[in-house]
């Protein structure tokens, strides 16, 4: 709800009432500000408008706690997986929605803030805790170290729901939400602590889990298979949000272990192997994302639950389109504020100023924006004849995360060099290529590949 606070005659000018029913995702602006619900604000305003001498009294200073209805949930804002190279992440969730920070305000009070800065300190202070716990075995051999406090974050993390009640993908919460108590006192581990499966081209079913129990005791363990649901992230060329994403529940990946119960004596391990099979019956074309978690369950009831998440892409990820055509890449107009199409006049770029005052000036820029990761990006000028002639800028995982199309492209510009030596005037072409997932750097078949409109460098020396 939005309103001019200055006309508004509840606030008298001293700040906003928000009306609303419906949480949403977000951070509530600076004070002052008010919430409450339609009804209850409905019933004041009728009051106020018999009584326009009435005062209301809310002098009352105690805080109270309302449980939030999304409370342990990803948030919306929060980013999807995969990597460039099908590489689960993010690895881990920490709380970060609605936090109440160390962030200081007027009245000795502290900001309520949303974000990675929020969750990034849940997890690097779990992280230092276990660091004290166990930091001696960091001095041995700290790249080992490393990996066994990423193995003990994963395996206790707590996959959860998303808002509809379904699980959220491992593309979306990774292992699920960091629990420091359980890590921290654990007494079992399974490693790897995540599985990727790649694509149906990469795909390889067969794999090895091995159960460490570092207790004084023998433990016995039942696995089982917890699945997500499919999820279609793809609209025909560009990236769907949140609140377009399809789920497909009727379809998961299939788990088979060679045992389903299992024996480690202490100080020991054992391996089991793991079956995975694909979804049945995806809609073809769609690129569906399947994943889940294997779980590791100690029948000692005192003893938390352990989970190995996975995922995987139910299609050849060479299919996957990089470009957001057809708003990207784009040839930018900055005069006319505008891309440059194929079929307008030729435009020219003469490397004047163009504004004074935000030193905007006459050159050609590129603008891009992608649907799917790409490890390599390479922006090339071309001349009339489309012979290679060096390059603008090359940028290697500089996209290794998929971009929302809403979001602000990146903006690479050309001055006019080539190898610190102008270019003529004439007439010239940008071609962008970005690598496919799993292609060969030097593989010319293995790049998605632009090429701009003409256009003319017009130099006035």
């Amino acid at each position: 709800m939005r309103f001019n606070i200055q006309k508004h005659p509840i606030t008298k000018l001293l700040g906003v009432i928000v009306i609303n029913d419906k949480f949403k995702e977000g951070t509530l602006p600076a004070p002052p500000i008010a919430v409450i619900n339609t009804k209850e604000a409905d019933m004041l305003i009728k009051y106020l408008e018999k009584n326009p001498n009435l005062e209301l009294d809310f002098s009352d200073k105690h805080g109270y706690i309302k449980p939030h209805p999304f409370a342990e949930t990803p948030s919306v804002f929060s980013g999807w997986g995969l990597t460039e190279d099908l590489d689960i992440k993010p690895e881990i969730c920490g709380p970060g929605g609605l936090i109440f920070s160390a962030f200081p305000v007027n009245n000795s009070t502290y900001r309520i803030l949303s974000g990675t800065s929020m969750s990034s300190p849940y997890i690097a202070g779990v992280a230092a805790l276990y660091t004290e716990v166990f930091g001696e075995f960091r001095k041995q051999n700290q790249q080992q170290f490393s990996e066994q406090l990423k193995t003990a974050l994963m395996n206790y993390a707590i996959p959860r729901e998303e808002r509809n009640k379904l699980m959220a993908s491992v593309l979306r919460q990774g292992a699920g939400l960091v629990d420091a108590y359980n890590m921290l006192t654990a007494t079992s581990f399974a490693y790897p602590p995540k599985i990727n499966l790649n694509d149906t081209v990469h795909f390889n079913g067969n794999r090895k889990l091995t159960i460490y129990n570092v207790d004084r005791k023998e433990m016995k363990y039942k696995l089982s298979h917890l699945p997500a649901p499919s999820v279609n992230g793809y609209n025909k060329t560009f990236i769907r949000n949140y609140y377009q994403l399809e789920y497909y529940t009727r379809q998961y990946a299939s788990v088979k272990f060679d045992n389903y119960q299992i024996t480690v004596p202490p100080g020991s391990s054992v391996d089991v192997s793991v079956t995975f099979m694909l979804p049945k019956d995806l809609p073809k074309d769609k690129h569906y994302f399947y994943s889940g978690w294997l779980e590791i369950i100690p029948l000692d009831e005192n003893k938390p639950k352990l989970t190995v998440p996975y995922a995987g892409l139910a299609d050849d990820a060479r299919s996957l389109l990089l470009f957001q055509t057809p708003k990207f890449p784009a040839l930018y107009d900055y005069d006319l504020k505008k891309s440059i199409q194929k079929k307008d006049p030729i435009k020219t770029f003469t490397f004047k100023l163009l504004n004074i005052t935000s030193g905007l000036r006459d050159y050609p820029s590129i603008h891009l924006n992608f649907t799917t990761p790409t490890q390599a990006v390479f922006t090339e000028i071309l001349d009339v004849n489309h012979h290679l002639l060096g390059s603008m800028e090359n940028d290697k995982k500089y996209f290794p995360f998929p971009k929302d199309i809403l979001e602000i492209p990146k903006i690479i510009s050309w001055d006019g060099f080539i190898l610190s030596e102008p270019v003529s005037n004439g007439k010239y072409f940008i071609r962008v290529r970005a690598l496919k997932m799993f292609g060969d750097i030097n593989n010319e078949k293995d790049y998605e590949v632009w090429v701009s409109p003409k256009f003319r460098i017009e130099r006035h020396l």
